[in-house]
């Protein structure tokens, strides 16, 4: 009876550290099966083709709204919006070409305190979406439009370059009429026009 139940007594001690050893090995294997894939999707939820006057905080930052494949918000995604180095672009509320943003309950994210440059046209912002193992990138599509001030410069000009012109043909009709000395005729008034702030009176006044 001793040496039979030593025997199985060594049976049973192998056949469990087969079964530990074979749990550790299968461990990495179950866990990479557990992982979730959630088919993550990110689409714009308010900002795309918004524009923003140069020099200027925009009233439509982007926000993009993150999903799964069946449409469920995805809170705590991590979501990255970066705007152009150069040219027309912006900046974020710290100042810098890239932000940082965690979705809401909600899945949404948004890019508050964007900022205009000063440089007009039409750029992308990048945006590039984690969670977990996936990831996944879009772009939201910005506008920087010159400011008022430029176009009061332009009317300025004109109404200046108009009131030249307006004061060689008032020049040109005083000193014409030559003609036959022995008739006159009365001076007629003409009225006081006003180009952009010059003012120019008529013959008389």
């Amino acid at each position: 009876m001793g040496p039979t139940r030593t025997l199985y007594r060594t049976a049973l001690v192998d056949f469990l550290v087969f079964l530990l050893c074979f749990a550790v090995q299968a461990t990495p294997i179950l866990a990479q099966q557990a992982t979730p894939v959630f088919g993550l999707k990110v689409k714009t939820d308010e900002g795309n083709g918004a524009s923003t006057t140069v020099k200027s905080p925009s009233t439509e930052p982007p926000v993009v709204l993150v999903t799964d494949a069946s449409g469920r918000p995805i809170q705590g995604a991590i979501v990255v919006f970066t705007s152009p180095e150069s040219g027309a672009s912006g900046v974020f509320e710290d100042g810098s070409h890239a932000m940082t943003a965690a979705t809401d309950r909600d899945g949404r994210a948004a890019a508050i305190g964007y900022r205009a440059n000063g440089t007009a046209g039409t750029y992308p912002i990048q945006v590039h979406v984690e969670f977990l193992t996936e990831a996944v990138d879009t772009t939201v599509t910005h506008t920087n439009v010159p400011g008022a001030k430029s176009s009061k410069k332009l009317i300025t000009i004109i109404a200046i370059a108009g009131g030249g012109a307006a004061v060689g043909l008032l020049a040109a009709g005083k000193g014409g009429g030559g003609g036959d000395s022995g008739s006159t005729t009365p001076a007629t008034s003409l009225p006081t026009i006003t180009f952009g702030g010059s003012t120019v009176a008529g013959p008389g006044q």
